[in-house]
């Protein structure tokens, strides 16, 4: 019974939560870089929880990143369209 709560408590802990924001930009970049084999080799060495923790980590970054993209972008063309609409 020990055992397996000690299994579960390892695969709980997620490492990429606390990683900083330089070390996990590195990291993301390396991962991307090389994907395919990256993804294989993260399975293979860090093995299948931490490299679930690793993609759903990489996933939120990326969306994250897009919704600010966007959110930027609709401000910055409602402020050309509204700046721009007086000029007509």
């Amino acid at each position: 019974m020990k055992i397996k709560n000690r299994i579960t408590k390892v695969e709980d802990e997620d490492p990429f939560k606390d990683m900083g924001f330089i070390k996990f930009w590195a990291v993301s970049s390396l991962f991307w870089m090389t994907f395919p084999a990256s993804l294989f080799m993260c399975y293979i060495i860090l093995g299948a929880p931490k490299t679930k923790q690793l993609v759903t980590a990489l996933l939120h970054d990326f969306l994250q990143t897009i919704f600010i993209i966007l959110i930027v972008l609709g401000l910055a063309i409602y402020g050309i369209y509204y700046y721009a609409s007086s000029f007509f």
